[in-house]
Formats: C-alpha cells, structure tokens, sequence
C-alpha cells in the first residue's frame, strides 16, 4: 500500500478510527510500562483534571522599571507524562528565566501513565481545543497523531542543517508519510548488559556477539542460583519488542516500507519465534518466570540482584546498577545486542520521546522555540548527565564531561546507530494492543505453535489494515 493509498484510507476512516481511539495507547517500553488498553471512544471519555501549574510555569516577576505597555509574554502550554525525578520541572525553570519574559511554559503532566498523556492530548486535539501547544510523544504517536490532523509537521523548526546532528533512526520514528512531525528530544535503546567478571572467570574473550554465543555462554556460567539471561517475556509491549529484536535480527519485520504487511513471508518470523521458545523451554536459559515481567525493571532485578549473566534492558537503566543496594557494582558492562551471525551490532528497537506541536496551537511559532530548547545539544547533554537519560544527537556522547561521567558513552553511541522503529503507521496500537500482543502470549505459553502464531497475526494485522 503506497503513502498516498494510506492517507487517503486513514481519511476516509476517520471518524471510526477516533471513536475507537486507534485501539489503544501502547506504553513506552523503555519506561516499562504495559501497553495500555483501548482507550474509550473520544466522544464519551471523561477528560482527565490536569494538574495546576507547578512553579516552574510562573513566569519571573517582570522589572519594575518595564514600560507600562510592555508585551505580556506568551504563554506555551506543554503537554506530557509523568516524570518522577523532578529533572523536567527545573528544565522548565531554566527555561523561563532565560526566556527573558516573551515566553512563559506551563508544565502539565498528564496522569501517571503514557497512556494517560495520550487519552488527555486526544481529547483536547478532538475538540480543536488550543489549550495544549506542546506535546511529548512516544515514537507510535507520532503517525497516530499526524494521520488524524492533530500536529503540525515540523520541518521548519529545526534550523540550518540541525536536522543532520540527530541520530537517523530517532528521525525515522518522528517522521510520517515523509514530513517530520516531532523533535527526537530524548532517547533509549536496548543493550546487552552483562558480567564482565563471570564471562572472564569462564575463560570467554568477551561477551557474546551471536545468538549462538549467547547459549553457550549462558549455558556455560549459570548456577542454581545465577540464571543464565533475562529479558522482557510478558504479553506487553515491552515483551513484544524483545521478540521483534529477534525477528530483525533474522532477517524479518512486520511490515516493509509501504506498510504491506510482510511478518508471514519467509521463515523470520517462525525461526526467531522458536529461538526465544529455546531458549525458555529447552535450553532454559531465560526462567519461565521472565513471562511475568512486565516492565524493565523486573527484568533487571535479578541482574541487580547478582543472580542473572546476561540482561537484555534498555539503557536508561544503565544508572541502576550501581546504586546503592546493587551485588554487582564493578562487576558489569554493556554491549550492544547480539544478532544472528555474530558479524554485526544487533538491531535493537528504538525508544526515543519526542516533541511537536498541536496543530490547534495559537501560538506555533514560540511552541517551535520551546521544542529547539529542549531538543538542543545543551540540553540533551544536561539531561544525560542528571539522568542517564541517553541523548538523541551522537555528538553528545563524543562530549569530555560526558564521557568523563559514563565510560560506556563509546559503546552507547554506536548502540544508537542500529535502533530500529516500530511500523510508522497510525494503526500500530491498534494492531499491538489487539492482535500482536495477545498473540505472542499464545505463542510463548505454548497455546499455539510458532506457525500458528505468524498466521493469526499477519491475518489480523492486515484484517486491521483494510478496516
């Protein structure tokens, strides 16, 4: 199906399409969250009570000395989810003084889940309402939210040759239909966290760069007490991303670039199906006790913990390991994933947050401004440094101070350049939450064989597809 077959299809669906709200929010794996459920349609969706500004949207107080008609600055409404460490709000605070008055930012976080973000922004976008200038968004929002009219592209907000200092991938997953309608403004990906100390005392010369080499040196050093790998294997959306790094890895995908569904042509998806069942069930590698993790951080307790070899987490949750309560400070390292032959980095599936602007916005152009702050080198470094947050520009991590903080800065960088979006169609939470989601649960619970499997979900993705 070519790009004009899918605008003039989600055109004509629209209507249907918003009373269903695409099927559901898909949580950001990399934030652990589970995918979330349909949501109700827009039309009878009570709207969530946003929050009443924190301090950091009170604009400075304006000198005394100001003339009478001074303009009163413009105030920018920023819409986006929750973010517990407090980091944002002082981002924001920075913001407002060095807007200098002409722009004051209204900090709105949305509820506690993304889903909630996005329920709220499709509420608001539905009825036209200008109350949300900016919003944060999760790479499958961008085509949802671009297909239905509710952003405004963004090619003219990146200035000069800006857009050339992003990593391409992050770019990719904010690009819809060939126009860029949001700003990679943070980023994560997957690496394969291991300890260094075990893989030496193994007498292996470093950790695994293949799939194979990652059973026998799971095989090899696990304990009764120390697992051999752990990863995401739950019905959610972070458990479907660890099976569509595999079925990259061999050779597959759920959809070509004309968004044909293409998940059932060849073996791809049947051979990376039963690598994962392998590795749970025959090689028992990864516990059966993996199905029940649902977010990130439970699959990296047990690395924590010192009771797990190899951990496949996103690297947002690099900072973790040495935290106060960890067994294996000292004691690891990352690398980029493994693939299939061992011959090149894995392909890892792209989490990057981004920032655009509704298209019901009254005042574009300073939602513009805002989206070049918080996007810029300056910011993304600070942000990386406060947080460990990894930044969506590869110059960042070549940064002294940087690689000063994080020695694994080298390995992340070229992490970055293999991450991999999920299908850029406004139809995939739909599809995610409905059929690929509840299909993989048979799959991995052995309900239905990996050929099995393949064929539900290539049939109900294309079933959703036609509408």
């Amino acid at each position: 199906m070519n790009s004009e077959g899918v605008l003039g299809m989600t055109r004509r669906r629209q209507f249907a399409w918003l009373s269903s709200v695409v099927g559901g929010a898909v949580a950001i794996a990399c934030g652990g969250e589970e995918a979330a459920k349909p949501a109700a349609p827009a039309a009878k969706a009570e709207p969530t009570k946003a929050p009443e500004p924190t301090k950091a949207a009170v604009a400075p107080a304006a000198p005394t000395t100001a003339p009478a008609a001074a303009a009163a600055p413009v105030k920018i409404t920023w819409f986006t989810g929750r973010d517990t460490t407090g980091y944002t709000v002082k981002q924001v605070e920075e913001f407002n003084k060095q807007a200098g008055g002409k722009i004051t930012l209204d900090y709105q976080e949305q509820g506690q889940q993304t889903s909630d973000l996005r329920d709220k922004f499709i509420l608001v976008a539905n009825a036209k309402d200008p109350s949300a200038d900016v919003v944060s968004m999760d790479v499958p929002f961008v085509p949802e939210f671009a297909a239905a009219g509710w952003t405004l592209d963004a090619e003219k907000v990146l200035l000069g040759d800006d857009r050339t200092k992003f990593y391409k991938g992050t770019l990719d997953g904010a690009t819809y239909l060939g126009k860029l309608y949001a700003v990679p403004w943070y980023n994560n990906g997957p690496g394969l966290y291991y300890r260094k100390d075990l893989v030496e005392q193994g007498g292996f010369k470093g950790p695994p760069k293949s799939y194979d080499e990652l059973l026998e040196q799971a095989k090899k050093l696990r304990t009764p007490d120390i697992q051999g790998f752990s990863a995401q294997m739950s019905q959610t959306e972070g458990g479907i991303i660890t099976w569509f790094e595999y079925l990259w890895g061999h050779g597959g995908d759920l959809m070509d670039e004309k968004l044909e569904v293409t998940l059932d042509k060849g073996t791809a998806g049947v051979d990376s199906f039963k690598r994962l069942l392998s590795f749970m069930y025959t090689d028992k590698i990864l516990p059966e006790g993996s199905l029940g993790y649902k977010t990130g951080a439970d699959a990296q307790n047990p690395f924590i913990e010192g009771k797990s070899v190899f951990l496949r987490q996103w690297t947002s949750g690099l900072t973790q390991n040495d935290r106060d309560d960890s067994k294996i400070k000292g004691k690891w390292d990352v690398v980029p994933l493994p693939s299939l032959k061992g011959d090149k980095s894995g392909a890892g599936c792209l989490g990057t947050w981004n920032l655009g602007t509704s298209k019901f916005s009254k005042n574009p152009d300073q939602s513009g401004e805002v989206i070049r702050w918080f996007t810029s080198p300056a910011q993304q470094k600070a942000r990386y440094l406060a947080l460990g947050v990894p930044p969506c520009r590869p110059a960042v991590f070549d940064d002294a101070e940087v690689k000063a903080k994080y020695a694994f800065a080298e390995k992340l960088k070229v992490t970055f350049e293999n991450l991999k979006p999920r299908p850029v169609t406004p139809f995939y939470g739909q599809m995610s939450a409905n059929v690929i989601q509840p299909v993989f649960g048979k799959v991995t619970t052995k309900a239905v064989t990996p050929e099995e499997g393949i064929k539900e979900m290539a049939d109900g993705m294309r079933k959703i597809m036609k509408g």
